[in-house]
């Protein structure tokens, strides 16, 4: 990739290019040079928002400070930026109408290998999914600027048009080759000769900002930058570009936010990135953190772009099985390569994918082809993945009407989905096997996905009677959803009325969970439905609505309807008194010698035979304390089952049961509705007592009546 000259001091550092070498193992320390760097009395100078005639503002600055400026800009930033002195940078900085004077910095390109190769789609097009060989995409429906040393406007190879020239006049184009290179892994067409891009034949904009050494600075790139973003006002909607590869970089200094930074390069680009461009950048070559906190590398630290490290695949193919790449026998197949910058914290991870960057082939100058390394060749790997996520071949993609930071997220999605749902497509420093301290991000993906998700499965099932009313809804996807697209199209309502149900929804794979905000109405039916507005995460909607419905379970509280006494005899009430815990009692005296007993049932009517659940209740007092046993009758053992066992007294005593064993034993019958019964028995040896119940019931549930 390009990277920015930062030496210690502009008086003793000696300039570095980016590397591609490996650190030592274990190596820690920080290169002496990771220090911001300036151009000798270069400066950008960046007006509040106040001020309304920006050229006229410097024009009268020129003439009253003696000055003349290299680059004005009134899109992504207003502002110029000029040769100053001490004096003049001093006055302009008190100024009240400048925000801030910001240093010029210097930007150098690394030495390049070219190699002539065939016409296939190149090994790290086939690895991201987006050709293979002998299929490729097709163009995109967006435009892709490439800011870089130009692009060689006759290639054959690349539908390329002339954009901005910051170096120089004329056309923007290449007298370096990075450029081309670049222009070509996004784009190079489908056209039977030399190399594929990733979306093949797509309109690119060569941006010139480097010259034939590579070298160039911070004013270029915004002189570009100011360009691509008045493209998005301007007269002409056919001009507009929504995607810019950015393959340079190096250290700034600490990185702010858009509202806060004194930056002039992050200033422009957080306008231009609200002004509805994407922006995709190198991550850097140097094998250290790009989001360092004292000397960030800058675009790659701004959170507002996509940053791309790199990725070493020598066969197009998942799996670590190819061999080393043939132009560099130090890296491994789908291992991050070890020249390519990485993120040490979560906000830079937040914002990084991979891409191959080892052994590129793409297109060169004079209508030739090379083959080069770094995180600069896996950039334009995720240029032309945003570029077809916007749009394909006259159709909308994915990413349409989504904004630049939406379309990042997008793009994370969708490298993350791929790789935890194919777990071999990944490479050794993903987050499934990561470094230690090291973050590479997920492989971008570009495969076209046109097949609809499916639901595969539904919580509860259809025409299930006996649903819970606390229960939760689910729905399992055959494949990664968007979730909010998803969400949003699914309802609940009830059957009858069609009323709608609210609640929350969550995530779990493929797997969304719909949890009502109260209990649902027992006995009541219920329609689920999933809208063909749900859609997976490459933008296919639902193969077909899904409808099906439920109904809830009856719960059911019932009293006897009958007492029947056993031993003892009835001193007063019946069924009706054990109706309510009211102090009004069905009595029963106990038998008058030997083991003094007194023992009745209830009988309760009306019970199914389906029934999912139940609970007996019962709450009585004993005028003499004696062992008191709540049992109910098998049917089908003829038998009396002891639920509980207790000394009772005067004091009133409750219980609650919940049988054990197969529910409906205890109901009569075989099928639709019988009897339950339900016996209490005390004993004693002391003298006789009178039993006094004064609350009986039962609670069960049974499957409700689909409507």
């Amino acid at each position: 990739m390009l990277g920015l000259v930062l030496p210690m001091s502009p008086a003793t550092a000696a300039p570095r290019l980016e590397r591609t070498e490996q650190a030592p193992p274990g190596a820690t320390g920080r290169p002496a040079l990771r220090q911001p760097q300036q151009l000798a009395d270069r400066y950008i100078v960046v007006y509040r928002p106040s001020v309304g005639d920006t050229r006229g503002k410097t024009d009268r600055l020129e003439r009253d400070r003696g000055f003349r400026s290299a680059q004005r800009y009134d899109r992504a930033l207003q502002g110029f930026a000029a040769t100053l002195s001490p004096a003049q940078v001093e006055a302009l900085r008190h100024d009240p109408e400048v925000a801030f004077v910001s240093p010029d910095r210097p930007v150098q390109a690394q030495g390049l290998v070219p190699l002539a190769v065939g016409d296939t789609p190149p090994a790290g097009v086939r690895r991201i999914e987006s050709g293979t060989a002998d299929t490729t995409r097709e163009a995109s429906t967006a435009n892709v600027a490439v800011i870089d040393t130009g692009i060689d406007l006759d290639h054959p190879d690349l539908n390329a048009v002339n954009g901005v020239n910051c170096v120089g006049s004329g056309p923007a184009e290449d007298d370096n080759g990075h450029g081309t290179h670049v222009a070509g892994t996004v784009a190079a067409r489908n056209n039977g000769a030399g190399v594929t891009g990733v979306a093949p034949g797509t309109r690119l904009y060569a941006a010139k900002v480097l010259d034939a050494a590579g070298a160039g600075s911070f004013s270029q790139i915004i002189c570009a930058i100011d360009w691509v973003t008045a493209t998005r006002t301007d007269a002409d909607p056919g001009n507009d570009i929504a995607v810019v590869n950015m393959s340079l970089g190096g250290q700034s200094t600490a990185v702010g936010s858009c509202a806060s930074t004194t930056d002039a390069l992050h200033r422009a680009i957080c306008a231009s990135t609200a002004a509805g461009v994407t922006y995709v950048v190198a991550a850097g070559n140097s094998g250290w953190d790009f989001d360092d906190t004292a000397a960030p590398d800058a675009p790659a630290a701004y959170p507002e772009v996509l940053t791309v490290a790199a990725v070493t695949d020598s066969d197009g193919r998942p799996g670590g099985l190819g061999s080393a790449p043939a132009c560099d026998s130090r890296q491994s197949d789908d291992t991050y390569a070890s020249f390519s910058n990485y993120a040490a914290t979560p906000a830079g991870a937040a914002h990084l994918v991979a891409a191959p960057g080892s052994c590129i082939t793409s297109t060169w100058l004079n209508g030739t082809y090379a083959t080069i390394s770094g995180t600069s060749m896996a950039s334009p790997h995720v240029a032309g993945v945003v570029a077809l996520c916007l749009g394909e071949s006259g159709s909308s993609g994915p990413c349409t009407g989504l904004t630049p930071a939406q379309a990042r997220q997008r793009i994370s999605d969708d490298a993350k989905a791929r790789t935890t749902t194919g777990t071999s497509y990944g490479f050794a420093g993903d987050p499934l096997r990561p470094v230690s301290g090291r973050a590479y991000g997920y492989l971008s993906w570009a495969a076209a996905d046109t097949t609809p998700p499916v639901a595969t499965a539904v919580a509860p099932a259809a025409g299930d009677l006996a649903v819970a009313r606390t229960t939760a809804v689910s729905v399992t996807f055959s494949e990664a959803m968007d979730t909010a697209a998803t969400s949003q199209a699914f309802s609940l309502a009830r059957s009858g009325d069609g009323t709608p149900v609210t609640g929350t929804m969550s995530w779990s794979g493929t797997t969304m969970r719909f949890v009502p905000s109260s209990a649902l109405a027992g006995g009541s039916s219920y329609t689920a439905r999933v809208s063909t507005q749900a859609r997976d995460l490459a933008g296919n909607r639902l193969a077909s609505e899904r409808v099906w419905s439920f109904t809830t379970i009856v719960e059911v509280t019932t009293l006897p309807t009958a007492t029947t006494r056993q031993s003892g005899s009835v001193r007063s009430g019946g069924a009706a008194q054990l109706g309510a815990d009211d102090n009004a009692y069905y009595v029963v005296a106990s038998t008058t010698s030997s083991t003094y007993t007194s023992s009745w049932y209830g009988t309760f009517s009306g019970v199914s035979n389906s029934l999912r659940s139940l609970s007996v209740t019962y709450k009585g007092k004993q005028s003499r304390t004696c062992a008191q046993s709540v049992s109910i009758w098998r049917s089908t053992t003829s038998s009396w089952v002891q639920l509980d066992s207790r000394s009772v007294g005067t004091t009133e005593v409750q219980v609650d049961r919940i049988p054990g064993g197969t529910l409906t034993d205890y109901v009569t019958g075989t099928s639709g509705d019988g009897q339950l019964y339900v016996r209490v028995r005390c004993t004693s040896t002391s003298g006789s007592f009178t039993t006094s119940g004064d609350l009986m019931r039962i609670a069960f549930t049974k499957p409700g009546t689909a409507t």
